[in-house]
């Protein structure tokens, strides 16, 4: 397994992965909230700008890494820097991450997630904040894999209930 950003030349791998989790969400699976990407370049360089910079002030700064398995795109992961930026002290957490169905039950994102986990130590963060949907449990499985402690469960505003973790380092 590859971990690293994206590539401009990685247009075909990311578009095949991106096209598999709009099918999956159009199928009806809540998990996934991945939008259509009909311009990889534009795409590629909104990311790249958003490692530096935002266009929003409650916005993060955020990295993406990709985990790459025969050219195959296989999972993602953001990582957002900021904790206190918008709601993701309490809801969003630092980091995102979505499987492709091709490559789940794997442990794509457990070693996705001790990637991500190292990058933020690597910049002096040791406490990460990761949630995940409660009923999501080869999500919260996950974040329990790699030292996730469940600090509450929540209800939002939509009804569903959100488990929210702590990842100490």
């Amino acid at each position: 397994m590859d971990i690293r950003r994206l590539a401009i030349t990685d247009e075909v791998a990311f578009l095949d992965f991106n096209r598999l989790l709009v099918a999956e969400r159009e199928a009806g699976n809540v998990f996934v909230e991945t939008q259509l990407v009909e311009d990889f370049k534009t795409f590629y360089e909104k990311t790249r700008r958003e490692e530096t910079t935002t266009a929003n002030p409650d916005w993060s700064t955020s990295t993406n890494y990709y985990a790459f398995i025969d050219n195959e795109i296989a999972g993602r992961i953001g990582c957002r820097w900021e904790l206190d930026k918008g709601d993701l002290a309490t809801v969003g957490g630092h980091i995102g991450y979505v499987t492709s169905p091709k490559f789940r039950q794997q442990g794509v994102m457990r070693t996705l997630l001790r990637y991500a986990l190292d990058r933020y130590e690597e910049r002096g963060i040791n406490r990460i904040f990761i949630t995940a949907l409660a009923d999501n449990l080869p999500s919260c499985k996950t974040i329990e894999s790699v030292g996730g402690v469940l600090q509450d469960i929540i209800t939002l505003k939509d009804g569903k209930t959100l488990a929210r973790y702590w990842v100490t380092r």
